[in-house]
């Protein structure tokens, strides 16, 4: 008969309280946190560290707060002991998560009951618990060390005169710890191979004294007890709260272990650059004088971090800050930011609020009301400025400073973007339960992140029509992706386009999909050895016509183009090789004939298509030739939109582009023209330009003109 959640809980802290167990935890730090690769890091070295017997993060502190309940005895097991102690938790942590699942997900009852009943396990907040739990991380180490100072940066004269240091000194301190770790790491082999078996433990690798810290931070010794006293759980203390997987863990806040012999312990030094993050803002709420301007700096960190990190993929003229929307005299709604590239719009807003405990044990009145001010009142806010967006005749915009903005196009496509300050677990599952949705064909579902992931998101998305096209295909994708946090369909989109097949009606993307982005990060902001790029979207049009083409496109910011630019990227693998051995080989025909060669293309699925012309044609003529062109393209496939090019054949640079977007009707000159000219068989996109096969001379060619090969492309 399966143990229920209490009772595997009490049998791991009975196994915790052991004797020597601090050495069993050392181990499993070095086992599961510490990436082992060899010279150059790979998705490889980090995908193991996916799935079972590692123990997350979570799990890890779990151990670490049960062991804090009692005192804590570093006596040296024996070898035999320290297996058994190894081999139990892994069995009893296993056995723990599948207990935490039966009593979320059931409630005492088999699916069928509650499909009987019109329900699903998913339906209360107890069935969160596994997620809130088991769901990952959406913030590395770094980020926390990087934010931190932005987060704080107003609030360190409270710190000084309150704590005794600043932000910049607990990073120093921060740092000086990880980087004793890390040589200790490099020296631990030799050590141990100098000692008898029975003598090896892990545990040196994680223990420093004070006097070490002064030494390598360059900090005076107050300066570095201040902090130490700040994040240390005290010999004498017990973590007696700590009675159930999601209730409080002080050991969480306060990751550094004082043990009686003046030394420290620091398990996983994640905890503590994520309590640097967290934990100053409690102790300022505790000052209730100085609470509102705490909460004041958070709100502002917030909003400008958001916008500044948007700043890095649209430019700093595109994104506008703390927009002030009127109807008539009275303020409508406030945008935390605005941004707008063509026709396409995001409209940001930015929240402070944490994941209260109450909503970790899976108090459903809690969880919901946590959500909402986390999240539904973001997009409710967010709704209301689409509205106004949609209509600006009805409404004035002004900036900060109270000057209006003009908004001097219609927007088509408007994205909501709610991003938190703080990781919150399991915070697209909650997202995708919880959040009722109203979208439209302007107003598209919207993305729920937090800062840390969005500034993964312009780490990569560099560039306008990267960053809209993630976008979109995560809003088409929104009800049928099942994640806990947004990393993993990002990350699966960098490698392999987040195109999911109409057929799937629920996809499930584990978190291993991350590695990718893991490594290229890490690569990136620690400067480990490997590959700071993720191959797959963002690389595989460098160099080729339709890169050069979309570099255009992002260049000029034309509204107009915005929607080829996301079709391009959205070619799938085969499509877009054969857009651009199309595109070579009339451009070489061009060049080779003095003549316009030209290439039309419906978009599949949607009601528009794409009309190119290679011309060197004056420009007057050449412009008259596309559109009539196009007119009778958009005509002849009763489409709603229709988007016209002319390049110039030798550098594919743009010399003009136009959109046809009206309304398809009934025309008798159209009809009459249509009838005097051939009809083109379309050919397959992936097989457009002469993919594989020998063509024949009389045959239509592969390039997609729909003329006879020895009249197009075969080579004179």
């Amino acid at each position: 008969m399966s143990r229920s959640e209490a009772e595997v809980f009490e049998d791991i802290a009975t196994l915790c309280s052991s004797r020597g167990y601090i050495h069993a935890i050392a181990y499993f730090c070095w086992r599961d946190n510490l990436i082992h690769y060899n010279q150059t890091l790979v998705a490889d070295d980090v995908q193991s560290h996916y799935g079972r017997p590692n123990l997350i993060r979570t799990e890890i502190s779990t151990l670490i707060g049960l062991m804090a309940r009692a005192p804590i005895e570093i006596g040296l097991p024996t070898p035999e002991v320290m297996q058994d102690y190894l081999d139990r938790t892994d069995a009893i942590m296993n056995e723990l998560h599948h207990a935490m699942m039966a009593s979320a997900f059931f409630q005492g009852k088999d699916w069928a009951a509650l499909h009987a009943e019109g329900k699903t396990p998913f339906d209360h907040a107890s069935a969160m618990r596994e997620p809130i739990f088991y769901g990952g991380e959406s913030a590395y180490d770094f980020q926390y060390e990087e934010l931190t100072p932005m987060k704080y940066h107003a609030d360190d004269a409270w710190l000084s005169d309150s704590r005794g240091f600043v932000t910049a000194d607990a990073l120093t301190v921060a740092k000086a710890i990880r980087d004793g770790y890390m040589a200790k790491v490099a020296s631990m082999r030799d050590l141990m191979l100098a000692q008898l078996p029975d003598e090896w433990t892990l545990l040196p690798m994680f223990t420093f004294r004070s006097e070490d810290i002064v030494v390598e931070s360059g900090l005076p010794e107050a300066t570095v007890d201040a902090v130490l006293s700040a994040f240390r759980f005290a010999t004498h203390e017990r973590n007696d709260s700590f009675t159930g997987v999601s209730e409080f863990n002080e050991t969480n806040a306060r990751p550094i272990l004082h043990l009686g012999d003046g030394s420290y312990v620091l398990f996983q030094h994640y905890q503590l650059q994520e309590s640097l993050y967290e934990s100053p803002f409690f102790w300022m709420m505790a000052d209730a004088n100085y609470r509102p301007t705490a909460t004041a700096n958070r709100g502002d960190f917030t909003e400008r971090y958001a916008s500044e990190r948007l700043e890095a993929a649209f430019g700093k003229a595109r994104v506008l800050r703390n927009i002030d929307i009127y109807r008539g005299k009275n303020r409508y709604v406030e945008a935390d930011a605005l941004v707008i590239f063509g026709d396409h719009s995001i409209v940001v807003q930015a929240k402070s609020k944490r994941l209260t405990l109450g909503a970790r044990k899976g108090n459903d009145q809690v969880l919901r009301d946590d959500f909402k001010k986390a999240v539904e009142n973001a997009y409710e806010q967010a709704l209301l400025c689409a509205n106004a967006l949609q209509n600006p005749a009805e409404f004035t915009f002004r900036d900060s400073e109270g000057a209006e903005v003009g908004i001097s196009h219609p927007i088509r496509t408007i994205f909501p973007l709610c991003v938190l300050a703080d990781h919150y677990p399991a915070l697209s599952f909650q997202g995708r339960q919880f959040l009722n949705v109203r979208a439209t064909e302007v107003v598209r579902p919207p993305l729920i992140t937090d800062v840390f992931t969005l500034d993964v998101f312009a780490e990569f998305l560099r560039t306008p029509i990267q960053f809209l096209n993630y976008l979109d295909l995560r809003a088409r994708a929104h009800d049928r992706l099942l994640v806990t946090n947004e990393l993993v369909p990002f990350s699966y989109h960098l490698k392999s386009n987040l195109w999911i097949d109409p057929q799937y009606d629920m996809v499930n993307l584990g978190e291993d999909f991350t590695a990718h982005v893991d490594v290229a990060m890490t690569v990136r902001r620690r400067g480990a050895p490997g590959n700071p790029e993720v191959e797959g979207v963002l690389t595989r049009y460098r160099g080729t016509s339709i890169g050069r083409l979309l570099d255009q496109i992002e260049e000029a910011s034309i509204p107009e183009l915005t929607g080829l630019g996301l079709w391009l990227l959205q070619l799938s693998g085969d499509s877009g090789k054969g857009l651009v051995r199309a595109l070579d080989a009339q451009a070489q025909a061009a060049i080779r004939q003095q003549i316009t060669k030209d290439i039309s293309l419906p978009f599949e699925d949607q009601s528009s298509g794409l009309t190119i012309h290679l011309s060197e044609l004056p420009d007057q003529v050449a412009c008259e030739k596309l559109l009539q062109h196009c007119k009778l393209k958009k005509y002849d496939l009763k489409a709603s939109r229709w988007f016209g090019l002319i390049l110039r054949p030798a550098n594919f640079r743009i010399r003009h582009a136009l959109v046809l977007d009206e309304p398809w009707e009934p025309n008798s000159a159209i009809e009459k023209a249509l009838t005097t000219l051939p009809r083109r068989k379309p050919v397959p996109l992936a097989d457009a330009g002469g993919a594989s096969t020998k063509v024949g001379r009389n045959a239509t060619c592969p390039c997609g003109s729909g003329l006879k090969y020895k009249k197009c492309c075969l080579p004179r």
